[in-house]
């Protein structure tokens, strides 16, 4: 199999799905659901860097908002 057929399956697995997952959990802690998504969706294309940011996400507490 061509490396050029596997090339949309690559990016949908590093950036995409990342950058939904980071929406999601954007929208649960209330936080910014565009700007996680995109800054997860741009570190998507180094491969790892989408997963790594949503992690790190997951550990980082929820926005307390202040009245």
């Amino acid at each position: 199999m061509q490396i050029n057929v596997m090339i949309p399956y690559i990016l949908v697995f590093t950036a995409v799905l990342p950058a939904l997952f980071a929406a999601r959990l954007a929208r649960q802690q209330e936080r910014s659901m565009l700007v996680s998504s995109v800054f997860s969706f741009a570190l998507g294309f180094t491969l790892l860097g989408g997963w790594i940011y949503l992690g790190i996400m997951n550990f980082k507490q929820p926005v307390k908002v202040v009245n």
